[in-house]
């Protein structure tokens, strides 16, 4: 806005250094209210967060009692597993869309929210049957959704979190965790079609020449695999990608 005020006298009684005093006292609590804003943001979303977990049934023996997924159907169709990563504190519902962008804008229950939900990608088999299957999720700073799989690009962690679990209706996996990967949302790690044995040793081999942690536990192109993704921010279109063997408990 112009200053109208310009060519007045200004009146004998005023004092600039009280108007800049003032000035300071709006800004300050214009930044306390925005601080407070992004206080209750996050709060919120921890809370949308915390409700998909606790649609998990109770009890759930991973290895003698598949989980019930009714109830969880009742509430969103589009369910169609659960994932436990116990020692990095993941332990959510997984949906499937009919593409990759509705979820990310919405909760399992289907609610609008920018966390989103853990999904499989629209184009892979929903019973995880493809030699390899993809989960999207996103990177929180609170901590929650995907973004603990940071971690397991840190050798002390990957070293220590072996496994995870995969339950299905009426089937339960157990996850074993072999390499951690740094990649663009455009790596060929994220194909989804392999054709032959050949294709798939080459998948493997990918992921084993790009890892930044590795453990050998024998995998091979007759396997079924699962990569983990999330966004990531060493450069644009960072992504960590954790991929473990999708294993039957023995």
């Amino acid at each position: 806005m112009r200053n109208t005020q310009k060519t007045r006298k200004k009146p004998s009684g005023s004092r600039p250094g009280k108007k800049i005093y003032l000035l300071l006292m709006l800004l300050a609590a214009g930044a306390s209210v925005i601080s407070g804003w992004q206080f209750r943001t996050s709060a919120q979303e921890n809370g949308t967060s915390d409700e998909q977990i606790e649609m998990k049934p109770v009890p759930a023996n991973a290895q003698d009692e598949p989980m019930d997924f009714d109830g969880m159907r009742g509430v969103n169709p589009d369910i169609i597993a659960w994932i436990t990563i116990e020692a990095l504190g993941i332990d959510y519902p997984i949906v499937q869309g009919r593409d990759n962008v509705y979820y990310l804008t919405h909760t399992a229950q289907r609610k609008q929210n920018r966390i989103g939900a853990l999904f499989l990608d629209f184009r892979s088999c929903g019973n995880f049957s493809d030699f390899s299957s993809v989960i999207y999720g996103h990177y929180l700073k609170s901590g929650r959704m995907f973004q603990p799989l940071r971690r397991m690009r840190d050798h002390e962690t990957f070293d220590r979190v072996t496994e995870g679990t995969l339950y299905m209706p009426g089937k339960t996996y157990r996850l074993e965790f072999f390499a951690s990967v740094l990649a663009s949302s455009t790596s060929e790690l994220y194909n989804y079609i392999f054709p032959s044995r050949e294709s798939r040793q080459a998948h493997l081999t990918s992921i084993r020449r790009q890892a930044v942690c590795y453990r050998d536990i024998g995998v091979t192109a007759d396997d079924r695999l699962l990569l983990l993704s999330t966004c990531s921010y060493e450069y644009s279109g960072a992504r960590t990608l954790v991929a473990a063997k999708i294993a039957d408990f023995v």
